[in-house]
């Protein structure tokens, strides 16, 4: 590249990154209640413990306790917004731990539409190597939103299974919601489609495949 061509265009870069925002669009709801509910309960806590703190016959270990079991809920709530910055965390962790926070944030809203999301169970777990736990989180929430999104109907079940590799995650569809309202995407956003996470894998790294009621992902291998 010399002085006089033209710059390249950032435009791909902004492309995904878009795409990356819409995904962790659709779980921020999640972490937001477990934070504002969490919060809610430890003031209500801080209350009682206030007027109890006054009458000094009456034990307080019980209150103090469960305050905190609160405080370390919130602290794990606030870890997840960890992911929401784009540059990490990029640390290898196992397929099936992203899996399992995967699930954790997705399943809450799809639960409200009537809609499963299902693991296999522990006697097919699914891989353990160890992969840069963002991109693939990040994919595999797009997954799930893809399918559970389908312009066709959303499916009964969203089912994440162990793919061909042992760095890999397949996402099947299943059958038919009975009565599961229409998909309404994040207001402002479109809907996810195959091309646009296609896209966001090849930012990140990472390899994608998909087809009617199925997607596949291969986390990137860790350095």
């Amino acid at each position: 590249m010399t002085a006089n061509d033209p710059p390249l265009s950032s435009a791909p870069v902004w492309a995904a990154l878009g795409v990356q925002h819409a995904i962790l669009a659709r779980a921020m709801p999640v972490v937001r209640h477990d934070i504002a509910g969490m919060l809610t309960i430890m003031r209500m806590a801080a209350v009682v413990l206030r007027r109890r703190a006054q009458d000094a016959s009456e034990p307080l270990s019980a209150q103090l306790e469960q305050q905190e079991e609160h405080l370390t809920s919130l602290a794990e709530s606030s870890r997840r917004l960890r992911h929401w910055d784009l540059q990490g965390p990029h640390a290898p962790e196992p397929v099936a731990a992203t899996a399992q926070l995967a699930r954790d944030l997705a399943y809450p809203l799809l639960a409200m539409r009537g809609l499963q999301l299902e693991l296999p169970p522990p006697e097919a777990p699914l891989p353990s190597a160890r992969v840069p736990q963002q991109p693939l989180l990040c994919l595999l929430l797009g997954a799930i939103h893809l399918l559970a999104e389908a312009p066709g109907g959303a499916p009964a079940c969203v089912r994440i299974l162990p793919g061909p590799s042992d760095n890999s995650l397949r996402v099947q569809a299943e059958g038919v919601a009975a009565e599961a309202p229409p998909a309404t995407p994040t207001p402002g956003m479109p809907a996810l489609d195959g091309d646009a996470l296609a896209h966001l894998a090849r930012h990140l790294g990472a390899g994608w495949r998909h087809g009617p009621g199925w997607a596949e992902i291969d986390a990137p291998r860790a350095p």
